[in-house]
């Protein structure tokens, strides 16, 4: 009884032995054995695919075998792994996960395509304008020894070499033509850097952290390209101011056309039509077949009545029936201007002008030319 009591220790003993020399690996994940701190092998684990004698990513057809099938993730390590001899390599850095982002690890991703955030702050454009954004890598590690072994941090080194390539291309271009011009795209152009050889022969970007670091980069996209704080808000400012503008200068032209158009005696549609066949009609003069004095006028009209309205009218002008002016008649206008600045108005004045009552002062507006020179001689004399 003792004997067989032994002998199960011995069994059960030799089981849980042999279990401890195993290690688990994830779908997707690799797993480095070392020896006394020495690289022994790479554990991984992913359908389909397989790591060859360089440690480099290849399909994989071959079949598995029933003991294989049957023990899925798990992976043998060695005999001497209970005894503490060869371990786990459990110091890589910085996952690229936030979960996991500053802890140490015992696995790497590999075969397994994942996405990254790589964030650039107040990178300056060409118009000296600092932009921030984000831009999503999709990244897949192929050779975790050289991941994990051949540099210190794999993703701080995947990082660092695409981020002045990020920064050169936002300085050779303005904002607007990052965000609105089809032509200039931030994520693609910057891979089509990355990928471009040195002027020497030298290798790529993407081919030197393929085949220096063990790392894939796949693909780049823009998430967001974001100016300074307040920039939105004064270009919405400038583009309502812009707006307002032009449609002010399109009500504009609609009155000085209209106006043209009645004085004429054309409708809107055939001066339109006049004008497109020949557009000088506006600087000919009317006795010549010509606009000149219409277009004068109207917008001369216009000036008086937008100065009018906004009671900034302080001249008076006279001219002679065609809109040009006459020098008699600029005397006559300056006296009046005068005169009316001088004694005010009454605020309702008589329908008619010439219906006064007798012994009321005319008002300059209602009196000839003979009787301004009269009114303005006595004042004088006065």
């Amino acid at each position: 009884m003792f004997t067989f009591l032994v002998f199960l220790a011995v069994v059960c003993g030799f089981f849980f032995y042999l279990i401890s020399c195993f290690t688990i690996v994830t779908e997707g994940t690799s797993k480095q054995v070392v020896r006394f701190g020495e690289y022994r092998k790479t554990l991984f684990v992913k359908k389909g695919y397989k790591l060859d004698e360089n440690c480099e990513l290849i399909p994989d057809v071959s079949y598995k075998t029933f003991w294989q099938k049957l023990l899925g993730g798990a992976c043998w390590v060695s005999w001497l792994k209970p005894l503490g001899i060869d371990k786990i390599y459990n110091q890589i850095e910085n996952f690229p996960d936030k979960n996991l982002n500053g802890t140490k690890i015992n696995f790497i991703l590999t075969g397994t395509q994942f996405q990254h955030g790589l964030e650039f702050i107040k990178m300056e454009d060409s118009n000296m304008l600092p932009l921030s954004g984000k831009i999503t890598m999709t990244v897949m590690v192929t050779n975790p020894y050289k991941a994990v072994f051949l540099i210190k941090n794999w993703f701080d080194a995947l990082v660092l070499r695409i981020l002045p390539f990020v920064r050169q291309y936002i300085s050779e271009h303005t904002y607007d033509q990052i965000i609105n011009n089809h032509g200039v795209q931030l994520d693609a152009d910057v891979l089509k850097m990355l990928n471009q050889a040195g002027p020497n022969g030298e290798l790529s970007i993407i081919s030197t952290l393929k085949e220096q670091y063990g790392i894939n980069l796949i693909a780049l996209e823009t998430v967001n390209v974001d100016p300074p704080e307040g920039y939105r808000e004064t270009t919405l400012a400038k583009y309502q101011a812009q707006q307002t503008a032009e449609r002010d200068t399109q009500e504009t032209a609609g009155r000085i056309l209209k106006s043209v158009a009645i004085t004429s005696g054309l409708t809107v549609e055939e001066l339109q039509i006049k004008l497109k066949k020949n557009p000088e009609l506006k600087g000919i003069l009317n006795n010549k077949g010509g606009f000149k004095e219409d277009f004068d006028f109207a917008k001369d009209q216009l000036k008086r009545d937008r100065a009018t309205a906004s009671g900034n009218l302080s001249d008076i002008r006279v001219g002679n029936t065609d809109g040009t002016s006459f020098q008699e008649g600029a005397i006559i206008g300056s006296i009046a201007a005068a005169f009316s600045q001088f004694s005010g108005g009454e605020k309702n004045p008589s329908k008619n002008p010439n219906d006064k009552k007798v012994g009321e002062k005319k008002k300059p507006r209602d009196m000839t030319s003979d009787e301004l020179e009269a009114e303005w001689e006595r004042d004088q004399n006065e």
